[in-house]
């Protein structure tokens, strides 16, 4: 206990003080017995009982302070942990499915089988990729001995690879993952890398490899969530991997938090995203130094009323009990001056001007403990709302960043290029590249293709849409667009296409020498997806609720049954003005307190940043009070 009391001043200073009045009661009621006891039996009989009580209530209170303290700290740590570990895990499950389906592009197969493709047609396809993904920043094709035949970036010189990731993924029918020195990238220190293998009617043609840039990605997360005093790490057994802070090691331990060097540390590892969990020893850790708060232990002149409203049932029992002793002892300072003016025992006064400052000492550091509870508690709650809100616009902007580049990544297929230019379409199989494709990436029901005149020709799971003609503006606009780096979206509303439910559609132009024959659209499976993201994120608070509305307070998304999507949001429009970025209030909704935090969707990297997509969206958190 004494180790956590060092950490928190505010919490050592007020059980010094408890324990020097506790004493001085003692001390008081021991003068008093010797000087009254024949008048005041009774009376310093009962202060002796009351100052057991206070000696048991001072534990309590020194214990619900710590508590308190404790879980505010605890809470914003093991938030910061869990954001950096599980962001880092869904982008990471992206690059799996990119690497599976890079890896089946016919025009790399056809580099590597034939003279068809030339290195300088290979090296712009590459480049017309990562335009779409900036998280690359090094893109390799080996043959099946190794040999680098083409590569991304020109800083980086690689001929041949003698990594073991090449030969596991020669051997394997799925993806390799590392995070490693290696000779494909010889001027970093250790680079997180993708591979598997390339194949074309069943031979083996060669390894595709793509280089995560890890260092660029942390740095985002750190500088999104981290603050002055913490460091955030991304950890593998003791080594540290990556850091906004100096800490040379860490260890991941199976308790809440761990303290040391006046410093607490919550270790977190990775919720698992579609079964996929990343690098199994990876986590991360989350440190926050302690410093002594200004000016806790003064009370101001103008002190709010304490309502409670703050406090759980058993910190507000305490300070009823710290109260009640209080009142005890001005009950016996007043007993004590009736029994002096009664009987003209003058030895008493004296002894009850002393309780009478001890009374009011007591009440100072009871009302510095009570108001220091609620700071903590509403600060808590506060946090907790907005952390959470935060985390769920973060990663809902991260998740919708990967849909406009998939619709851009998939709509440079060669095979879609070549069918649409056909005169007659081959529909058997852009169905079944499509479905390859949907098993890759699993948060959409449906990938379709249509053609010049918004024909839908072919699906990758629902064969009921083919041949019908699309009205939609996404639709017009995509057949407009030349541009390979433009995507377009719908507005978050009902389709045909995902069930009559509301959901956003991305799609891209299908270019060919500078004609536009056609798209390529992605239907995401919003329901169950931003569900996952509110709850994944939510307080455990069993009286909080999360949701997604847009400028105009339509929900788009929430776990909440009592509210319906597409309503209509009966809050102050305070909430959705974008140029209040995050807020909290207190707020009576449906009749009930809450703290809400709003934050909102500031995009990420080039997604709502740079590519002239608006789409105002918020995250509101309820915690209700």
């Amino acid at each position: 206990m004494q180790e956590l009391l060092s950490l928190f001043p505010f919490i050592e200073e007020t059980m010094s003080r408890l324990e020097k009045q506790n004493k001085y009661l003692n001390k008081v009621t021991l003068t008093g017995k010797i000087n009254a006891l024949d008048v005041a039996a009774n009376l310093f009989d009962f202060v002796e009982k009351t100052a057991i009580l206070f000696d048991e209530l001072k534990v309590e209170l020194v214990h619900a302070l710590l508590d308190e303290n404790l879980k505010k700290v605890t809470n914003e740590l093991d938030f910061k942990a869990k954001t950096t570990i599980d962001i880092l895990v869904r982008n990471l499950f992206e690059r799996t499915a990119d690497v599976g389906f890079f890896s089946q592009d016919t025009l790399i197969c056809d580099f590597l089988s034939s003279q068809k493709v030339s290195q300088k047609q290979m090296l712009l396809h590459l480049q017309e990729y990562a335009s779409k993904y900036t998280v690359y920043n090094e893109i390799v094709i080996f043959d099946t001995q190794g040999n680098a035949k083409v590569n991304l970036n020109p800083q980086n010189r690689v001929l041949q690879s003698h990594d073991v990731i090449l030969k596991e993924a020669l051997k394997s029918d799925s993806y390799i993952e590392a995070y490693k020195q290696t000779d494909i990238f010889p001027s970093q220190n250790k680079t997180l890398l993708y591979a598997q293998k390339i194949v074309q009617d069943s031979q083996v043609l060669g390894v595709l490899c793509l280089c995560f840039k890890f260092e660029d990605e942390m740095k985002q997360i750190f500088n999104q969530i981290s603050t002055t005093n913490e460091t955030l790490l991304l950890c593998n057994s003791q080594e540290i991997l990556a850091s906004n802070g100096t800490s040379k090691y860490s260890r991941y331990q199976e308790s809440a938090y761990t303290i040391q060097s006046k410093s607490i540390s919550v270790q977190k590892k990775a919720t698992p995203y579609q079964g996929y969990e990343g690098i199994s020893d990876w986590f991360a850790s989350a440190t926050l130094k302690i410093t002594p708060p200004k000016n806790k232990n003064k009370m101001d002149e103008d002190k709010p009323q304490h309502t409670n409203k703050f406090l759980s049932d058993e910190l507000t029992i305490i300070i009823e009990k710290a109260n009640d002793i209080v009142e005890d002892i001005a009950d016996v300072i007043i007993n004590g001056e009736l029994i002096a003016a009664k009987q003209r025992v003058y030895v008493l006064t004296p002894i009850l001007d002393n309780m009478r400052n001890i009374s009011t000492e007591l009440l100072t550091t009871i009302e510095g403990a009570t108001q220091n509870l609620e700071e903590i508690s509403k600060e808590g709650l506060i946090n907790d709302a907005k952390s959470a809100a935060h985390l769920a616009i973060d990663i809902m902007d991260r998740n919708l960043y990967e849909r406009a580049n998939d619709s851009r990544w998939w709509a440079l297929t060669p095979q879609f290029q070549e069918e649409l230019a056909s005169t007659s379409p081959d529909v058997k199989a852009l169905n079944h590249t499509l479905a390859y494709i949907n098993e890759l990436y699993t948060v959409y029901t449906n990938i379709f293709i249509f053609n010049a005149k918004a024909e839908v020709i072919a699906t990758s799971q629902d064969d009921t849409i083919l041949g019908t003609k699309l009205q939609e503006n996404y639709v017009s606009a995509t057949l407009r667009n030349t541009n390979a780096q433009n995507y377009f979206v719908s507005d978050f509303e009902k389709t045909p296409l995902y069930q009559n439910k509301a959901t956003y559609i991305y799609s891209a132009s299908i270019v060919v020498n500078g004609k536009t024959l056609g798209g390529i659209g992605v239907v995401f499976d919003a329901e169950p997806e931003f569900k996952a993201i509110l709850q994944d994120t939510s307080p455990l608070d069993t009286g909080s609720f999360m949701l997604f509305v847009d400028k105009d307070k339509k929900i788009i998304a929430t776990y909440n049954s009592n509210l319906a999507l597409l309503s209509t949001l009966d809050i102050d429009d305070v909430f959705v003005k974008k140029e209040n970025h995050a807020i909290s209030q207190e707020v009576i909704f449906k009749g009930k307190e809450y703290i809400i935090s709003s934050v909102y969707s500031q995009g990420y990297r080039e997604y709502k940043r740079e590519d002239n997509y608006a789409n105002d969206v918020f995250c509101l958190c309820f915690i209700a009070l």
